[in-house]
This record gives C-alpha cells, sequence and structure tokens, in this order.
C-alpha cells in the first residue's frame, strides 16, 4: 500500500500524463488540420456521421418493406396526348368529344368539337387512313357571327333505306351542334360519311347533307338525341328517317332541346331526318333543369309500340314524357331541390331490355349533407333514400342487369361511397377517400363494365379507377393530367380499335385531347413527388419494385457504416495478432502462418470474395466474416514490417534484459510504434469494406435485405437503361457511395502527413 505522500505524487503524475497527452493530441490535430485533404476527408466524414445520427428520423419508410400503393404507382397508358391544331373552346369549360363504336372492332377516331362548332375526327391509329394524332376535318356549320357554341356530340343512327330495302341493320354517323346568338338558337345536324365502300372505319369522315333549324329562346345546353353511344353498339336503335314509326312502327331518331325564352323554360323534340320540329312543351317552373336522360333509346319493345320516356329535373321535381308525343306521364316532387349539374342517372342495362317493376332511376338532391333519391320508373314513386355525409357531386351505378344495380357509386368532395342494395346508407365503411389533391368532380363517375372499374374524375385533370370487388384496397391506378388544366371535358368511354381496350377520352381547357386506357400499369420508378394521391411523399421518387428511394438511401448510412467499422475492427484485430506473431516470434508456425497469408493476398481479390460469399451464405453475419477473413493480408503484411523493424532496435534489447517479458513488450513497445498506422490503415478499411460490400450487392451475391448504396443500385447492373431513364435514382447512392470512400481516402493521406514529417505541406 503507498503511502500518502506517494498517492499524492502518483497523483500528479497521472495528471501530468494525461495533461501530456492532450497537448500531444491538439498538436497532432493541428498537423492533420493543416492538411488539405485531412481537412475535407474530415468535414465530409462529419456529414456522414450527421446523416447516420439522423436517419431514424429522417426515414420515412420501410427501406426494406415498403412499396408505393397503387394509385400511386398504377396509371394508365396514354395512348393520344395531343395539342388540338383548333381552339377547343370557347370558354374556361372544354366541349366534350365523341367517340363512336360502330365498326366492328370499336372506335377509329374521337370526334371534337372546336368553339366555332367545326367538328374534326383525330385518328385513334387503328388503320392507314386514320394514323394516330392526325387531325381529320369533318364538318363547318355556318353559325352567325358571334355565336356561341354552346356544344354537341357525334351519335349512330339506323340506316331506314337499308333496313327496307334489304333487311340489313347498319349504322350511320350524325353530328349534332347548337349554338346560341342572341335571343335565338340555331341546331346544325349533318350526316357523316367515310370515303371508303366499306363504311364507317373505312378511309377518311366526311359530312354530308347538312340541315340546319332556328330555335326560339336560349340552348341551355347542348342539344342531345335518343341515340347514345354505348360500347358496343345495341342490336337495335333509333332510325335516321322519321318515316320509319309512321310506315313500320320503328323507333325514329329525334333531337331534343331546352331552352330558355320568355322567362319559361322549354324542352323540345324534332325529327332528325328531315330535321323538322315534333312537339315542345313548357316546363312547370323557371329554374334551370337538369339535362334530359332517355329511357328505353336502344330496343323495340314486345308490343312494337315506342315507349320511351324523357327524364329530366327542375327545381325539387322530377318529370317524366313521353319521348315521341311530350305528354307527361308522371311528375314528383321531393324534399329538396334536384342538383341541376347532375343529370338523373338511369343503369345502361334499362336501356336495352324491356322495364320491370323495380327498375329506377337515381337523383341527387342539393344539399349538405347529401342524398340520393331511387324513383321507380314506371310510377316516379320515391323510395331507398341513400344519405351520405356532404353535398353529392357525381352518382355512377353498374349495369343493372339483376334489376337493381350490383353497387351504386356516390362520389363527395373526399369520399367515393360504394352502395351495395335498395336503401343502404353511406358510411366509413364502404367507402373510399379520394386521393390527396384530388379536386372538385363536376362529372359522374364513368362505369366500365369490361373491367369492372368506377372511374372518378376531378375537373382539373384528376383520375382514379376503383374497383369495389378489391375490398380493403380497390384502387386499380390513378393519374393526373400534366400540365394540370383549368379544367376538362366530360370523359368519354370508348372501345378502341387498334387495341380492343376500354379507354377514356376527354378535352382540356389547355387545348389538348387526352385518351387513356382503362388498365393501369405499373409507373415505377416513379420520379420525385411531393404530393401524391396516396399522401405519401417521395423525396427521390421509387425503385422499379416500388421501394422508397430516399428512405433507402438514408438507412443506408447506417448500415454501411455498422459494415465498414465491423469488418475495419475485425481486421485490425487479425492484423494485429498475425503480425507480431510473426514479425516478432518467428518460429516454424509462424513461417506457415505467414505463407498462407501471402497466398490469400495473391489472389484475385474479387473473384475469391464471391465465391466465399457464394458458399457461406448471405447474411450479415457471414459477410462480416468474409469481409474480415478476406481482407487482413495486406494490413497484416503491412504491419509485419512495422513489427520486424521495431524488434531489431536497441531498446527492445534493453527490455528483454531488464526482463521484460514477450507480452509486455508487445503491449508497451511494439503497439504504440503500430499506432500512427491503424489510423491509416483503419480508415481504408472502412471505406474498402463498404466498396466490397457494395460490389457484392451490385452483382447480386450479398441480400438486398441488408439496405446499402450498393443495393439500391443491384438493378442497374442487369438494364443500365435504368440510369438514364431514372437520374434520382442512381445519382444519391453513387454520390455517396464515392464521397464515403474518398472521405477515409482523405482522412487517411492526413494521417499520413502526420506520422510522416517529409510529405507535409510548407
Amino acid at each position: 500500500m503507498m503511502r500518502p505522500d506517494e498517492a499524492r505524487d502518483y497523483r500528479a503524475y497521472r495528471k501530468q500524463r494525461f495533461a501530456n497527452r492532450v497537448r500531444q493530441l491538439k498538436k497532432t490535430w493541428k498537423i492533420y488540420y493543416r492538411s488539405g485533404y485531412g481537412k475535407v476527408g474530415f468535414w465530409i466524414l462529419m456529414v456522414f456521421v450527421a446523416m447516420t445520427v439522423l436517419s431514424p428520423v429522417l426515414t420515412f419508410y420501410n427501406p426494406t418493406y415498403f412499396i408505393a400503393p397503387i394509385e400511386d404507382s398504377y396509371a394508365p397508358l396514354q395512348e393520344v396526348n395531343y395539342h388540338l391544331p383548333f381552339p377547343a373552346t370557347s370558354n374556361s369549360t372544354p366541349l366534350d368529344p365523341s367517340a363512336v363504336a360502330i365498326g366492328v372492332f370499336g372506335s377509329d377516331v374521337v370526334y371534337v368539337i372546336g368553339s366555332n362548332g367545326s367538328v374534326s375526327a383525330i385518328g385513334l391509329g387503328s388503320t392507314p387512313t386514320t394514323p394516330l394524332d392526325k387531325v381529320l376535318p369533318v364538318y363547318t356549320p355556318d353559325f352567325a357571327a358571334g355565336s356561341t357554341v354552346v356544344g354537341g356530340e357525334v351519335v349512330p343512327l339506323a340506316d331506314y333505306a337499308s333496313f327496307i330495302g334489304s333487311y340489313t341493320f347498319a349504322y350511320t354517323e350524325y353530328v349534332v351542334v347548337g349554338a346560341v346568338h342572341g335571343n335565338s338558337s340555331e341546331v346544325d345536324l349533318a350526316h357523316i360519311e367515310w370515303t371508303g365502300s366499306n363504311g364507317p372505319g373505312d378511309g377518311t369522315p366526311y359530312s354530308t347533307g347538312a340541315e340546319s333549324m332556328t330555335v326560339n329562346g336560349t340552348l341551355l345546353g347542348p342539344p342531345t338525341t335518343d341515340a347514345l353511344s354505348p360500347n358496343p353498339i345495341p342490336a337495335w336503335g333509333p332510325f335516321a328517317s322519321s318515316t320509319s314509326y309512321t310506315s313500320a312502327d320503328l323507333k325514329t331518331a329525334y333531337v331534343y332541346t331546352v331552352t330558355r325564352s320568355d322567362d319559361a323554360v322549354y324542352l323540345s323534340a324534332y325529327y332528325a331526318v328531315p330535321f323538322a320540329p315534333v312537339w315542345s312543351e313548357r316546363l312547370p317552373g323557371n329554374a334551370s333543369p337538369s339535362a334530359p336522360v332517355f329511357l328505353g333509346s336502344f330496343f323495340a319493345p314486345p308490343d312494337g309500340t315506342t315507349s320511351t320516356s324523357l327524364l329530366i329535373s327542375q327545381g325539387s321535381t322530377v318529370l317524366e314524357y313521353n319521348a315521341t308525343d311530350g305528354d307527361l306521364r308522371w311528375s314528383t316532387n321531393l324534399t329538396g331541390p334536384v342538383d341541376a349539374a347532375i343529370a338523373p342517372v338511369i343503369p345502361y342495362d334499362y336501356q336495352i331490355g324491356s322495364l320491370n317493376a323495380s327498375n329506377s332511376v337515381f337523383v341527387a338532391l342539393s344539399g349538405n349533407p347529401g342524398e340520393v333519391v331511387q324513383l321507380n320508373l314506371g310510377t316516379g314513386a320515391p323510395s331507398n333514400v341513400t344519405k351520405v355525409p356532404s353535398a353529392v357531386e357525381g352518382i355512377g351505378t353498374t349495369l343493372g342487369d339483376t334489376g337493381y344495380p350490383a353497387y351504386i357509386a356516390v362520389l363527395t368532395l373526399k369520399q367515393a361511397y360504394f352502395l351495395a342494395g335498395p336503401g343502404a346508407v353511406a358510411s366509413s365503411a364502404d367507402s373510399f377517400p379520394t386521393p390527396t389533391g384530388f379536386g372538385a368532380s363536376a362529372f359522374d363517375p364513368v362505369y366500365d363494365p369490361d373491367a369492372n372499374l368506377m372511374i372518378l374524375q376531378s375537373n382539373t385533370g384528376d383520375y382514379i379507377a376503383i374497383d369495389p370487388a378489391l375490398g380493403t384496397d380497390p384502387v386499380a391506378w390513378s393519374f393526373q393530367l400534366t400540365p394540370t388544366p383549368r379544367s376538362v371535358s366530360d370523359p368519354v368511354l370508348l372501345t378502341d380499335a387498334d387495341t380492343g381496350k376500354e379507354s377514356i377520352a376527354v378535352v382540356t381547357s389547355g387545348n389538348v385531347l387526352s385518351v387513356m386506357a382503362d388498365v393501369g400499369v405499373d409507373q415505377n420508378p416513379l420520379p420525385p413527388e411531393l404530393h401524391s394521391p396516396s399522401g405519401n411523399v417521395y423525396l427521390l421518387g421509387t425503385n422499379t419494385a416500388g421501394n422508397d428511394i430516399w428512405s433507402q438511401f438514408v438507412a443506408s448510412f447506417a448500415w454501411d457504416w455498422a459494415v465498414g467499422l465491423s469488418v475495419a475492427a475485425g481486421i485490425m484485430l487479425l492484423s494485429i495478432v498475425v503480425a507480431m506473431y510473426i514479425g516478432y516470434v518467428g518460429n516454424w508456425l509462424a513461417t506457415v502462418v505467414e505463407t498462407v497469408t501471402l497466398v490469400l493476398f495473391l489472389l484475385p481479390g474479387l473473384a475469391l470474395l464471391i465465391v466465399v460469399a457464394s458458399i457461406a451464405g448471405a447474411s450479415f453475419t457471414n459477410l462480416v466474416l468474409i469481409l474480415t477473413v478476406l481482407g487482413w493480408p495486406f494490413t497484416a503484411f503491412t504491419l509485419i514490417g512495422v513489427v520486424r523493424t521495431v524488434r531489431s532496435r536497441t531498446f527492445i534489447e534493453a527490455a528483454k534484459v531488464s526482463g521484460a517479458g514477450t507480452l509486455q513488450i508487445l503491449r508497451r513497445h511494439m503497439l504504440p510504434s503500430m499506432t500512427p498506422l491503424l489510423a491509416y490503415l483503419t480508415a481504408l478499411s472502412i471505406g474498402g469494406a463498404a466498396t466490397a460490400l457494395s460490389t457484392l450487392q451490385f452483382i447480386g451475391v450479398a441480400p438486398l435485405t441488408i439496405p446499402t448504396w450498393g443495393g439500391m443500385l443491384e438493378p442497374f447492373f442487369a438494364n443500365f437503361y435504368l440510369a438514364a431513364r431514372s437520374p434520382w435514382w442512381v445519382w444519391p447512392p453513387t454520390l455517396a457511395l464515392t464521397f464515403f470512400v474518398f472521405a477515409f481516402v482523405f482522412i487517411s493521406r492526413g494521417l499520413d502527413e502526420v506520422v510522416n514529417p517529409r510529405i507535409r505541406s510548407r
């Protein structure tokens, strides 16, 4: 036991020794920091340390198992995205396109109406005469100067002469366009023919036999007909002849208008061919009505009559008129005003078959919360009210082939409800939140029966397709038109004759026609996105698997550090032991170990690394062991030279004479002599280990469950095109790995200047 004065002296000695070491460390640091290499390496390393510490906070999603949801990563292919050569709109609201699939395979063109009423056909690429994006002028009405076009449509009408002469049922196309001039309006109707001998789809379209009708009052909406354009065209439809009804009890085609004149609203009907008035009825109120909707336009009733109906809403009243003579069949007053922007919705199958007692029409009431009311088509009796928490923006139904539709889609500003069965009450259990940033909608959802999709559209070009059969994840795809338009037209569902697939066609206020396939395809890798439909943030986009690149990038900091430090520690420990044994002990076993070390050192490093990694299996522990075992020969040979040099020094002999043991000599003399070189070699080993692991992951040997920068680059090994396609994916890990390695190279260069005064900068 030391005396008090000895203990005091020993404490003073230790304190002084600590102070000396601190001064020596400061001196060494000044020498190191004066090195340009050392300074740069230090600050690069500090950035990596900071990112590693913050990585748990900066990692948004699981770097390995997160996959971008379908609403972010699946989108329809744009078959057409064409800037129209003429103004598509007369104001901020574009006119609706038309696509009539009366060919065998579907639509060959999409018809678009310009601001002056001119009609052009845009090719879809199905034939040599209708190439993709080609504009084919069809018809230009002779409206009075200053007229405002309110819209129109292209529809299929049956050829009466062909049916009577040869009993061949064939369709041809007609275009109807309306315009307002002062206190009167004009409606033009023109026949569209094709230059080829085989009818629509053969050659190119052109107009013939145009007729014009002056209408008293102001059109409140585009003129329409009782011949809609479903896909495919049904086996029976209205004839383009006013004599078809009187001579053969066949349904003749009508054109309908809604006009305002002298503070009154009129619903009027006209024969299509020849263009002539049939009847006009004043609606009971003065409020602007909804667009008229037709029932029974596409079938011949078994009794030979043409009992088609016309439904329209005005104020809080829904009315059904006989579409042939204008007689009022029923009128129903509801508990609140009907939303005039949402026309009554009739399921498609009601249009192609005989009515039954369960057939209904669906209308939306204005207000917040909103209501959807079901009216019996035969009597107008309201029933089965469906309520939603906020105002209704659109209604869509399935085909209704079993009577009541399989489900009804009710769209609000933030939710899409899918209601199965009469009287369903909307709740969160049967709804889907519309994607983040999905704007307000001015359109009813579009049902695509082939894909069983309900397609929602906002008035700024956001689209989302939902399949309720998918359960808790019903989204099939989402899409946003770019650049974001001020407004878009009502979507038109068509069958593309070229692809045979269903597509959606719209015209934007930016004068662009877009045709999108209804089937979503994987869009990964996604570009950087701050406002995705799901609300997720992808600072660096996604990879081909849908993983978030930013999360993988940030998580790689910690893992590359972990691998680098673990391998460097193992290499240093193994190299020190082997170097001291070979360099100081020097017996026959040391010679054997030195020979084995030399063999490992001379073997091709990468090839050996791949072979051993493949045999041992890919796991974090195995990779650290493999990189350690295969990486120590260089360090060991460097240290062996130091040990042998120090062993020949006089003070080692003096230590032996004074009685110092082998372990004491190794610890007190050999190890301190190695310390500066150990720091240098450790820096190189950390960078080398990160590079080796990245190489193994890049070529697919190491597991990708360990997020590293090399693992992020692995897909580029088989597809270098991705580097050009997705630069946001390739550059961050490449630069990070490069700077990580260079940081330790610069640090080792700075340490070299500390231990080697001859290369210090003056």
